[in-house]
């Protein structure tokens, strides 16, 4: 696979975004995790067949895209970005199926919720179902901490860790990742390229009830050892609407999309071919 083509969309927030295989006819649109960027899912798109156009958004606030001023990042605002992508991308072609990972699934979610019209599926990868106070707490502490930077790039590669740091994740993998996360600041340090007001404190969606509401086919993908989308929670949130379905990733943690992309890449490319055209 050829390295992908960066683009930008212009408008309020201006926003970043890679594209692969741009002469495809299949379109999937892929967003990442808090704290991540667009080029997390390149293991994924290297996977995928070249019969699928791939484009990867950095979201508000994270890689290269511009941050909300004054802060706006909740589910809806992301949702909004993502309608507003879509058409820039699509035009009158065919209707993308739209991909999430942790935060970026949850977005996926209201995006589905709210604007129903503008795809042809969701894909939502291990997303926290549900809450509880311990996990809010810890949001909120993540967006409390202050931000670390580093005196030079290298340090700063050494220095990446995942949040949860979990999974057999290739060495090659993270540093690849870190070095595309990382930013020289003002100052000539080095510091992670992202908005740390894009912590909420919380989740910012009743994600069941958004499932329940959903209108369009939807997949939902679970980690088999994920702490963040349990079993029980997975299942509850299928068995919510008749639209949605349920896969469980075997020996994966969280950061699946890194850990496992051959796999994600199946799903994804099962869910796609499953879709009416």
């Amino acid at each position: 696979m050829t390295a992908p083509h960066s683009h930008l969309l212009e408008g309020s927030p201006r926003l970043h975004y890679l594209e692969w295989n741009p002469d495809a006819s299949r379109t999937i649109v892929l967003l990442h995790g808090n704290s991540a960027n667009a080029w997390w899912w390149e293991p994924v798109a290297r996977a995928i067949a070249p019969e699928y156009r791939l484009l990867a958004l950095d979201q508000r606030g994270h890689g290269d895209s511009e941050w909300a001023r004054p802060a706006a990042y909740s589910p809806a605002d992301y949702a909004d970005d993502i309608a507003r992508f879509v058409a820039h991308v699509t035009g009158n072609a065919e209707k993308p199926v739209v991909v999430g990972h942790s935060m970026g699934g949850l977005n996926v979610l209201a995006f589905a919720r709210n604007h129903p019209a503008a795809a042809r599926g969701a894909i939502a990868i291990d997303v926290a179902v549900t809450s509880s106070r311990g996990r809010d707490r810890y949001l909120r502490r993540l967006k409390a901490l202050p931000v670390v930077t580093y005196p030079d790039l290298a340090t700063a590669k050494a220095r990446f860790r995942l949040m949860p740091n979990e999974g057999g994740i290739p060495e090659e993998v993270l540093h690849e990742i870190a070095e595309k996360s990382l930013a020289r600041t003002d100052e000539g340090r080095w510091t992670l390229k992202f908005d740390r007001d894009s912590f909420l404190g919380g989740d910012g969606l009743e994600v069941l009830e958004t499932i329940k509401e959903i209108r369009i086919p939807t997949m939902l993908v679970r980690a088999e050892h994920s702490r963040i989308m349990t079993a029980e929670a997975a299942e509850q949130a299928r068995a919510s609407n008749p639209k949605t379905r349920l896969v469980t990733i075997a020996a994966a943690h969280h950061h699946v999309i890194l850990e496992k992309p051959d796999e994600v890449a199946r799903v994804i490319e099962e869910f796609a071919a499953s879709l009416k055209r």
